[in-house]
């Protein structure tokens, strides 16, 4: 009866054991996404082979006031001087430790994906030099990463961090 009784007790702390390891361990999720762009005219194209970033933190996105520009190559060259800004704050932030998590490059329909993400909030990043359809492109999606489920980033027209065109 003792042998029993130890023997259940023995299983019962086992038991208790490993569910609180298990507990402890955050089930990763993966991200998956497409990037597009429209140009002025609608056309949709999608980004191939586009580098994308998955990191700890955002960076700074420069402000590119577009107001009362009545020339064309003027917005053109505020538009790149963005990118350019954009790019710089990217690079100094890549010297950090652990900022980037993950790079991929997408596929020629546009997808990616990041697989096995520990739950957080992280940031899907595009910047230059990536170019779409003869425009520059950068985003900056933040997404919150929830254990065990899958996460989708669409980057398009709607969520730019800097003008295209």
């Amino acid at each position: 009866m003792r042998l029993k009784l130890r023997m259940i007790v023995f299983m019962g702390i086992s038991m208790m054991l490993l569910a609180s390891i298990g507990a402890g361990q955050a089930q990763a999720a993966d991200i998956e996404g497409r990037i597009s762009l429209a140009n002025p005219s609608g056309e949709i194209y999608y980004a191939d082979w586009v580098r994308v970033y998955l990191t700890t933190k955002p960076i700074d996105v420069p402000a590119v006031d577009l107001t009362s520009i009545d020339v064309p190559i003027e917005r053109r060259s505020r538009i790149n001087s963005g990118h350019m800004d954009f790019y710089v704050n990217f690079r100094q932030a890549q010297e950090a430790p652990d900022y980037i998590v993950d790079t991929k490059l997408t596929r020629p329909d546009g997808t990616f994906a990041f697989h096995d993400i520990t739950p957080g909030r992280y940031c899907v990043v595009v910047t230059f030099p990536t170019m779409i359809a003869g425009f520059k492109c950068a985003w900056q999606v933040a997404v919150d990463v929830v254990e065990g489920q899958p996460i989708e980033a669409e980057l398009n027209n709607r969520n730019l961090a800097i003008p295209a065109y």
